[in-house]
């Protein structure tokens, strides 16, 4: 399958500016873009953006061998995808205000204050790994049962997750959810 150049083009560009400002980093997190009902562009694990080789395209609905090259969250983003058919692009970040938010507060929401988050992102669920175990077994539809509701899930301790139907639309929720926290946290 040959993937469009502006699609491509799109990928790298988020999958870079969440680099920057270190969401996304060697075995930190996972970007995925949607080319056809089942097919996705993943990044490779253990793989920085500058690496040429950074990018898998894969299978969403059956597991095979190239699964093994993709980042970790492989199946949580082919569940993901799965569930919600008019998804197009998912990023599993690590945005270090957000996690100190879900840390430092027992919560099972995250409620910004500032007018850019309310109005964006309204609540988002924080969800808590009580099980590790169970949690390997089944991250995959916890987290997609979680971004029913809301297109951004907080997992404490591991990461967030963004759902959306423009990969560009993910950049701007992750700048704004770590801009609201960092509020959050300040105030």
């Amino acid at each position: 399958m040959v993937i469009s150049e502006k699609f491509y083009n799109e990928y790298l560009l988020v999958a870079n500016e969440l680099f920057k400002k270190d969401f996304l980093n060697i075995g930190i997190g996972s970007i995925s873009l949607k080319l056809k009902a089942d097919k996705m562009l993943i990044n490779k694990k253990n793989r920085i953006i500058s690496e040429n080789d950074f990018t898998l395209l894969v299978n969403i609905l059956r597991e095979n061998m190239q699964w093994e090259e993709a980042t970790d969250d492989i199946k949580i983003h082919s569940e993901i995808y799965k569930t919600y058919s008019n998804i197009k692009a998912i990023v599993n970040i690590f945005p270090k205000n957000v996690m100190s938010y879900a840390q430092k507060y027992n919560t099972t929401e995250f409620i910004p204050t500032d007018f850019m988050g309310k109005n964006t992102l309204g609540k988002i669920p924080i969800i808590s790994i009580k099980n590790s175990q169970e949690w390997e077994e089944t991250s995959e539809f916890i987290i997609s049962k979680a971004l029913k509701e809301s297109n951004i899930v907080i997992i404490r301790g591991f990461g967030v997750f963004i759902k959306s139907r423009d990969i560009r639309e993910i950049l701007k929720l992750a700048i704004i959810l770590e801009n609201s926290a960092y509020i959050l946290l300040n105030s």
